[in-house]
């Protein structure tokens, strides 16, 4: 996992997150270590390596190279609440969940005029009212951080969750060509597998990138379309 740079964790870190992750699989709660990170945080979002608090810079550049993709969006496992933000200024209609309680309080503090419906709930169930509702669903690093056991099942939700013509949004490492030398989380995903995942959606986009700053860890944007 990164810092909000795009850089590898420092050990000490990494180690905390490790033993977080570990010990919630352990106890059968493999999702519960984010809402102990955010809570433990005490709003220090340093403490929060993806927490960017501006809007992923690939995400900006997608939505800018799709005109008309504009309506209904949701973003899933919203962290700080920055991509929501964005998606709302320029004119969506967001809702915007994490599973972690503290992580949307914290997002609520922050933007206290927000137009975004900020929502605890978790991908593995996701209310029934959301399905075939949206046009754009954004989904940025939360894959690539869920454990393998329940990574197929959450992925699984998502395309349900667009309508007619709705767009996915995927950005995350991306697994098969350089090999990190650290452990996880997060867990690269392959090609392969997102396609796998996504097959009852008409992909539009595979991005292979790098980040100047971490130019040895390889990432991927990726679209889809539903029919």
């Amino acid at each position: 996992m990164d810092d909000m740079f795009g850089n590898p964790l420092p050990e000490e870190f990494r180690e905390r997150l490790l033993k977080l992750s570990d010990a919630a699989q352990a106890d059968g709660e493999p999702l519960r270590w984010f809402e102990e990170l955010y809570s433990s945080a005490n709003r220090n979002s340093r403490e929060i390596p993806w927490a960017r608090m501006e809007p992923h810079p690939k995400m900006v550049e997608w939505i800018a190279s799709q005109p008309d993709v504009q309506g209904k969006a949701l973003v899933i496992g919203c962290g700080l609440g920055d991509d929501a933000e964005w998606l709302s200024a320029i004119g969506f209609e967001v809702t915007a969940f994490d599973i972690s309680e503290s992580s949307i309080q914290w997002c609520k503090e922050r933007f206290p005029s927000t137009d975004v419906d900020y929502i605890v709930a978790d991908l593995l169930n996701p209310p029934a009212k959301w399905f075939n509702e949206y046009d754009l669903v954004v989904e940025i690093h939360i894959l690539q951080a869920i454990p393998e056991e329940v990574r197929d099942p959450a992925a699984s939700q998502i395309p349900g969750l667009l309508n007619s013509k709705g767009s996915l949004l995927c950005i995350g490492r991306l697994a098969g060509f350089q090999i990190p030398n650290e452990s996880p989380p997060p867990w690269p995903l392959s090609r392969t597998w997102l396609e796998g995942r996504f097959a009852s959606l008409n992909p539009t986009s595979f991005q292979h990138f790098t980040y100047e700053e971490s130019p040895s860890i390889d990432r991927y944007l990726a679209s889809w379309i539903a029919d």
